[in-house]
């Protein structure tokens, strides 16, 4: 995560919504798996699987 409340966090993307230009993702450092929907433009792609 580049930007917002959750900057510099690692995260797992969930899904993806073009139409919005949205994305959901799962915090990997959180107790709780909860996810959150940030802006495209908020994130970065470190490792593709």
């Amino acid at each position: 995560m580049i930007d917002g409340p959750f900057k510099g966090e690692k995260a797992k993307i969930m899904s993806i919504d073009t139409a919005k230009e949205e994305v959901t993702v799962q915090l990997i450092e959180s107790m709780v798996p909860i996810p959150v929907t940030v802006r495209a433009e908020a994130i970065r792609m470190l490792e593709k699987k």
